[in-house]
């Protein structure tokens, strides 16, 4: 059974590569690489890493030693300043899983229900920074080619 909660490519896109420049080390990295060791088409990967850029999250220098970086320290990057930079959206106030033309979002409990893990999602993405994610992220356990 897939899980409930479904992250889109262009989130796990811009969460990984952010994980994955956070090591401490300043040098630009080769985002061919990167996408290739991630496992994600480098073209999606490519727009999302300019989304990133241009809200102030990455850096890229062009040139046989460019690539990409953080822009900031990672414990001063939450997962939610990178989960916005992406484009994602900050949570809808509907609660419902129906159209709101249909329900208001107040006719069941299952709307307050999404409605408070929303909230909490939302919590945790702010309370939490890049570099508390960083020290759980082992690339040894990637399958790389």
């Amino acid at each position: 059974m897939p899980g409930l909660l479904n992250v889109p490519e262009s989130m796990s896109i811009a969460l990984h590569t952010c994980l994955w420049v956070a090591d401490g080390n300043p040098a630009f990295r080769p985002s061919p690489k990167i996408a290739k060791e991630l496992g994600f088409s480098y073209n999606h990967f490519a727009k999302v890493v300019q989304r990133l850029v241009h809200a102030g999250v990455l850096e890229t220098e062009r040139g046989p030693r460019g690539g990409i970086r953080l822009a900031h320290d990672s414990k001063s990057l939450t997962l939610l300043d990178i989960y916005e930079a992406a484009g994602g959206e900050p949570p809808s106030p509907h609660r419902c899983l129906l159209d709101p033309s249909v329900c208001k979002g107040c006719a069941c409990g299952l709307g307050r229900l999404i409605e408070k893990e929303n909230a909490r999602l939302h919590r945790k993405m702010r309370e939490n920074t890049l570099a508390s994610l960083v020290r759980s992220f082992d690339k040894s356990q990637l399958e790389i080619s």
